[in-house]
């Protein structure tokens, strides 16, 4: 390790909540934070909230400091800006209660609604603003906008049961959409202004599935579109789109993307750029900057999620289904650092400093094997901690705000040349170099407007190809006949 930073990991498993030195070794060196495991956790720098069913608890690492009881506590949501707690209690079975609460002190700040149901997909209900000041809620297909109590505006959208707000923006626009099911036929998307008036508003074809992306300075959007049917019969995952909200010019454009489904799409911090993975598999993970332009292709292979550090270095991870491959680049030289595998992963966490990273098996995606591992940014293994049952790992975020620094090369060790032994064919240099040419093209510089994936305009299935056209028999005529 480059140098001792004092990292902390927040463990629940099914003896309790711990905190622990990121580098500990055994349960001694863990210290007991709630003794009920059966908890989820909010995990902030200097508190940690833990909730089931009957109770919130909040904890500052030292002692519990509150405890609030519920009849049937639904959900929690702890805005952006951390100053206010929004709870979701049900009542019976056909009311809930919808609260916001002062934090940390947990106190009632008086704002409570009542609601007869709600949708977990659309949780939370009621969203605040980056800085608190304005709050936005849909009613009886109204958007709502408050300040101090107060409503601001009320603005008809319809069917529109979802929403997203504008983060790192004083006056932000709300993106309501609704969604393709049983009772709605069409799909709508309407941009609503702080002044209440829908500022674009187009209706969309085909989607089931939206995901509302906005850049961490609000200043950018892509929305992620699906449908769970593909009329065309290419793809057993439906059809994806994903498309790029143009501010000046008030308009949606369709990114370039390889064809297939969309695995992930995740901004960098610094709201610069965004890696996008997309296609059949070997999938391509492709860097586009801020206004949608291809810059990098960081080559195709076996992926479905991104992870972004603090802005410089990026895991583009095989996880789920796939082999559990970590490959670490730098995304300022572009360069790759490390490539390493975590086989049948279900979380993985950076480090505050992005110098570390911690990979885990836990229940009940795993039921057996529970353990995690904590790395560098080379892939080297550092700490293995096996459990019965691990439910989750995190880092403690830090106050500390870490210079971002550039990778240190490694040393580079003489080491003996190896004896003559057999080689398996999976290892044979020429297996590789076969597997290497199935995977695709290696990472490469993209020119302007290229166009990813091969287009193709037949209907038929991957892999299968349409019937030869039969040669028709063209029949001379009877002058030719008679002359032969």
């Amino acid at each position: 390790m480059e140098q001792n930073i004092p990292h902390q990991l927040v463990i629940r498993n099914k003896n309790g909540v711990y905190l622990c030195n990121m580098l500990a070794k055994t349960d001694e060196e863990m210290q007991l934070i709630n003794q009920d495991g059966n908890v989820q956790l909010i995990v902030l720098e200097n508190h940690i909230i833990m909730f089931n069913k009957q109770s919130i608890k909040l904890h500052d690492y030292k002692q519990q400091i509150k405890e609030l009881e519920f009849t049937n506590l639904q959900n929690i949501h702890l805005t952006e800006s951390k100053q206010h707690l929004i709870i979701i209690d049900k009542l019976d079975q056909q009311s809930f209660q919808l609260q916001i609460l002062m934090f940390p002190s947990l106190e009632q700040k008086g704002i409570n609604f009542n609601i007869k149901s709600f949708k977990r997909e659309a949780w939370p209900l009621l969203k605040y603003s980056s800085d608190d000041q304005y709050y936005f809620m849909i009613q009886n297909q109204k958007l709502h906008c408050y300040a101090d109590n107060k409503c601001v505006y009320q603005t008809d959208i319809g069917n529109c049961d979802y929403f997203s707000v504008q983060p790192n923006t004083p006056k932000p626009l709300v993106v309501c959409y609704s969604l393709m099911d049983f009772n709605i036929k069409e799909s709508f998307l309407k941009i609503v202004d702080i002044n209440g008036k829908i500022k674009y508003e187009k209706k969309l074809h085909q989607t089931s599935d939206l995901e509302v992306i906005w850049s961490p300075n609000g200043q950018s959007l892509l929305i992620n579109k699906g449908f769970h049917e593909d009329n065309t019969n290419k793809s057993y995952f439906g059809q994806n789109q994903v498309l790029f909200y143009d501010f000046p010019k008030n308009a949606l454009r369709e990114l370039p993307t390889y064809e297939g489904p969309i695995h992930h799409v995740q901004w960098s911090p610094s709201s610069k750029e965004f890696i996008l993975l997309s296609g059949f598999m070997p999938s391509g993970a492709v860097m586009y900057d801020n206004t949608c332009k291809p810059l990098f292709e960081f080559g195709k292979d076996h992926k479905n999620k991104i992870i972004w550090g603090n802005g410089r270095f990026v895991m583009i991870c095989g996880f789920g289904n796939l082999d559990g491959s970590i490959h670490i680049w730098d995304a300022k030289t572009l360069k790759q650092i490390s490539n390493s595998k975590y086989k049948s992963a279900s979380l993985c966490h950076w480090s505050p400093c992005s110098r570390y990273y911690v990979c885990a098996k836990v229940t009940p995606r795993m039921n057996v094997d529970n353990q995690y591992s904590l790395f560098d940014y080379h892939g080297k293994e550092i700490i293995n901690r096996k459990f019965l049952e691990l439910y989750d790992v995190q880092f403690r975020p830090s106050n500390i705000k870490f210079e971002e620094r550039p990778p240190t090369p490694i040393k580079q060790v003489q080491q003996e040349p190896p004896k003559k032994q057999f080689i398996a064919f999976a290892d044979n240099p020429l297996a590789q170099q076969m597997r290497a040419m199935k995977a695709g093209e290696g990472a490469r510089v993209l020119q302007v407007d290229e166009t990813f994936g091969k287009q193709s305009n037949n209907n038929y299935p991957p892999g299968y190809e349409p019937p030869k056209e039969k040669k028709k028999r063209v029949r001379k005529p009877k002058q030719q006949q008679q002359q032969q």
